[in-house]
């Protein structure tokens, strides 16, 4: 279908309207003119016949036409005239302006539309003389009208042709600032926002583009508007909106195009995959806004300390990871892990808090360790729980052999989960023996766990999976209603243990409901409170010292005893030990197995005895292997000890077989 523009649509109606409206104003001029010389010429013609009639009826009245014929004759020769004829009474031509006319009777006139004929009769009152006929010619009127014509035609269409022009002028006067409108238009179609267009004057058009330009004003500022929004949802979907620092999507992103980057120009990169140690404790016992304030503090100390480096990510948690582009040696990732423990170092305070922050490194570089982002981040993430089993707060770098280490750790992890649900892990029992007498003053409970699988596995592999897996909340539960059980079995039995002593992990103490679940173990078994002791690490109360104390005086309200357990091996709680509610203090097994050697480490042993005496608390030694620690011990004034030099830990029903240790003479 052929589409008119607008333009030309104008055009020819503005066309159509002038022929219309000339083309009879034209017919009508024409018609007019051809009337009123028609109207002149037929009154010259009336008048002419009434001045032949009067000397036409002289020269009848006379009988002497012959002065009449001489009036006529030079009328034979005029264009408007074509014949006089002058008739008698009887109907013969007296005088005629064609002489062979004369004397016969009048001619037969023959119609033609360029000559008309008029007669006249002429009488003399009644009597009747003859008759004067007068053929007048017109052809010189229709040669005007032709001539008129020939004159009007081209005038006429020339009219016409200027009509069209002057309809086509018209119509892009009217539709030029309409294409404008329609140019402003595609260009804001195209994207260009803000446009506008000028047009003057006050009619429908202007106030068309005056819409037009209020309308794109208020698009440009919905599209900035749009844009903001859209930069704003952008950065929110790649960053974390805790801290503000780019998480996992743009961490992917920029990792893969600075992998690509490094394959182009042959250059290294270092990966760097850290989470804080024992961070759930600051969530679980503080709450989760402490520890988000703690989280954005971190951040903050991440970008000051390494504004450097090419991008620091958070993807989850306390997870974090840095990127390192053109990494010329592996000692520069070193040097910028040891900045961020170092940084860590330093104590944080948040919301009238003190925290010691540590973190567990683990580094990978492409291409040594990994092509692509995902297997450089889960080798990360292999070296770093590297880092956490060689004692956390350190960093270290991935090798292949850790791979099968952590598959390990994985399966040993998935067993253990099922082995709690299957009941397959026990509880032995350790004999703590009075120095003096030998006599048995206590045990502490010990899970152990036979694996179908791996056998017997050692509680310092299966413990620490079970405390960073969680598995420890289930497993602890167990264990301390275990012991009660077990506790008040021996009591209904008659046998002579005073106590059952049991380890709480530092993620059920900070779970908040510790104190709930001993009340029910011992409500459950009927287990005096007295004759249970629970033994905490010095790690969690360096951690939280404040928190520490209010737990443990609860537990201590409810009359069961304290211990600390591997005392000596922390750095900052003696300005705390004065506080604490406890009642006992448990020497590290590293300082009592180095007595009688050289080291300092059974200086420190002797000096914890000393500390504990001066304090009022019952001191018991760890890892008693040869008699000489035993002696030792005593001699400074420490009367319990614990280890192999008298007792395995055992199955509960054994541990009567054991007889009291005598000291030696």
């Amino acid at each position: 279908m052929i589409t008119i523009s607008l333009k030309y649509r104008i055009a020819l109606v503005v066309f159509i309207l002038q022929i219309a409206i000339f083309t009879p104003l034209l017919w009508f001029t024409f018609a007019a003119y051809r009337d009123s010389d028609l109207k002149q010429l037929q009154t010259r013609e009336d008048v002419f016949m009434g001045l032949v009639s009067q000397l036409g009826r002289k020269a009848l009245l006379t009988a002497e036409p012959t002065d009449f014929q001489l009036f006529i004759a030079p009328f034979s020769t005029a264009p408007h005239i074509k014949r006089i004829i002058l008739l008698n009474q009887s109907g013969i031509v007296v005088a005629s302006t064609v002489p062979s006319d004369l004397g016969n009777p009048a001619p037969v006139y023959t119609h033609s539309r360029n000559i008309v004929c008029k007669t006249s009769e002429i009488a003399n009152a009644a009597e009747k003389l003859g008759s004067i006929s007068v053929h007048f010619s017109r052809i010189e009127m229709e040669r005007n009208v032709r001539a008129l014509l020939l004159w009007g035609v081209p005038i006429a269409v020339a009219g016409v042709i200027l009509s069209a022009l002057i309809g086509l002028g018209l119509a892009s006067l009217l539709t030029c600032r309409l294409k404008t409108l329609e140019q402003a238009s595609r260009r804001m179609s195209e994207g260009e926002m803000g446009v506008t267009v000028e047009i003057s004057g006050n009619d429908e058009v202007a106030r068309l583009a005056q819409v037009f330009n209020e309308m794109s004003g208020s698009l440009l500022s919905q599209f900035e508007e749009l844009q903001q929004v859209q930069q704003e949802l952008s950065f929110q979907a790649q960053h974390d909106p805790l801290t503000g620092l780019p998480n996992r999507l743009l961490f992917d992103l920029r990792c893969s195009q600075a992998i690509a980057a490094a394959q182009q120009h042959q250059h290294a990169l270092a990966l760097l995959f850290f989470d804080l140690d024992h961070f759930k404790n600051i969530n679980d016992s503080y709450g989760h806004q402490i520890g988000d304030s703690v989280l954005r503090s971190v951040a903050a100390r991440l970008t000051l300390v390494l504004k450097d480096h090419n991008l620091i990510a958070r993807l989850g948690g306390d997870e974090f990871c840095v990127l390192m582009e053109k990494v010329e040696k592996q000692q520069e990732a070193a040097e910028v892990a040891q900045s961020i423990l170092d940084m860590l170092a330093v104590p944080l305070d948040c919301e009238q808090h003190e925290f010691f922050l540590s973190a567990s490194i683990g580094i990978c570089l492409y291409p040594r360790d990994g092509e692509d982002e995902v297997r450089l981040l889960r080798n990360a993430d292999t070296a770093m729980y590297r880092a956490k089993t060689a004692g956390r707060g350190a960093y270290r770098f991935y090798s292949h052999e850790q791979t099968s280490s952590v598959r390990e750790r994985t399966s040993m992890e998935s067993r253990l989960r099922k082995a709690i649900e299957r009941g397959e892990l026990r509880l032995n029992y350790q004999p703590q023996i009075c120095l003096d007498t030998g006599a048995i003053i206590g045990v502490e409970a010990l899970a152990r766990w036979s694996s179908p699988e791996f056998g017997l596995v050692a509680p310092d592999k299966f413990i620490p999976i079970a405390e960073e897996s969680g598995l420890i909340i289930p497993m602890g539960e167990w264990i301390l209603d275990d012991a009660c059980r077990q506790m008040q079995q021996w009591r209904q039995q008659g046998t002579a243990i005073p106590r059952v002593a049991v380890n709480l992990s530092a993620l059920q103490v900070q779970r908040g409901d510790v104190t709930a679940l001993v009340r029910r173990a011992l409500d459950s078994t009927g287990l005096p409170a007295s004759c249970l002791e629970l033994e905490i690490t010095e790690g969690y109360i360096l951690q939280d010292a404040d928190r520490a104390i209010e737990v443990l005086q609860q537990l201590r309200d409810l009359g069961v005893s304290i211990a600390i357990d591997d005392f000596g091996t922390g750095f900052s709680s003696l300005s705390y030990l004065h506080r604490l509610p406890i009642d006992r203090l448990k020497i590290d097994k590293s300082f009592v197995q180095e007595i009688g050697s050289t080291s300092r480490a059974a200086q420190v042993a002797q000096a914890v005895v000393r500390l504990g005496k001066t304090l009022g608390l019952s001191i018991i030694g760890e890892g008693v292997e040869h008699p000489h620690h035993a002696d030792a011990l005593r001699e400074w004034g420490c009367h319990e000890g614990q280890g192999f030099l008298y007792a395995h830990a055992v199955a509960p029903d054994q541990l009567h077989l054991l007889a009291p240790f005598k000291r030696k003479p």
